[in-house]
């Protein structure tokens, strides 16, 4: 089916601010850290306790007024000198695979949210899309042209000098890492929840043999940075 005019135009606006994305930086300047976002690894909870943070705020400020005050879209040099100047900077990350699961289920599955526009159709990806030809795609495309849900996790947070953040905690281990995290600020409260969604979720079964190797492919760096194991072609399944 041939695209409208109105849906060119804003796939084409959507690539254009694609190729000049930056990381988002959350800083708090007085409790001396930093937190770069990521999507697809618990942001809301950790905006929720941010939100929360005793002193953080006025009681009466709305988050996106919270959100305007206290983050910025930063080139990865700029992040640098942050962290280069002493800025105590955190991020949480996820299986690859399982985040590009996530993304396939929320975003073109999207048993939630089906009446908004695809926010993939720019990539040419439609809704229903089938996981097989959606990892395809992906591969095809480098960081810069993917939006950032799609984006390697090493794309957010790492540099040509290595990694940004002092700090980096996992998902799957997400407590633990909290409390870990939280020793070192202990400005920092609960995350009042977890996404519960994909909790239990076999991520690798919608993976053959091809999808498998395509996305270990296209996320190589995540896998190197930051530790996690490579499943093999015989894969067994893994829930987290």
């Amino acid at each position: 089916m041939m695209m409208n005019l109105k849906d060119a135009f804003l796939d084409a606006r959507k690539r254009y601010k694609i190729r000049r994305s930056k990381p988002q930086l959350w800083h708090f300047r007085e409790q001396g850290f930093g937190y770069i976002q990521i999507p697809k690894v618990a942001t809301r909870s950790i905006r929720q306790a941010l939100f929360d943070m005793s002193g953080a705020r006025d009681p009466n400020e709305a988050f996106p007024a919270f959100e305007s005050r206290n983050s910025a879209h930063l080139s990865h040099a700029r992040i640098r000198e942050e962290v280069d100047r002493g800025l105590f900077v955190f991020a949480f990350v996820r299986h690859p695979l399982a985040r590009l699961y996530s993304a396939w289920m929320n975003k073109i599955v999207r048993t939630e949210d089906a009446a908004k526009r695809n926010i993939f159709s720019c990539h040419g990806m439609h809704d229903g899309m089938p996981f097989d030809a959606f990892v395809r795609r992906v591969s095809e495309l480098q960081d810069e042209q993917l939006d950032r849900h799609l984006r390697s996790q090493a794309w957010f947070l790492s540099d040509a000098t290595g990694l940004l953040p002092g700090f980096v905690g996992k998902l799957e281990r997400f407590d633990e890492d909290w409390r870990l995290l939280r020793e070192r600020l202990p400005v920092l409260g609960d995350v009042p929840h977890k996404n519960k969604a994909s909790h239990g979720m076999d991520f690798l079964e919608p993976y053959d043999e091809e999808t498998l190797a395509l996305a270990i492919a296209r996320f190589r760096r995540d896998f190197a940075l930051f530790g996690y194991e490579l499943p093999s072609a015989g894969h067994s399944r893994v829930a987290v």
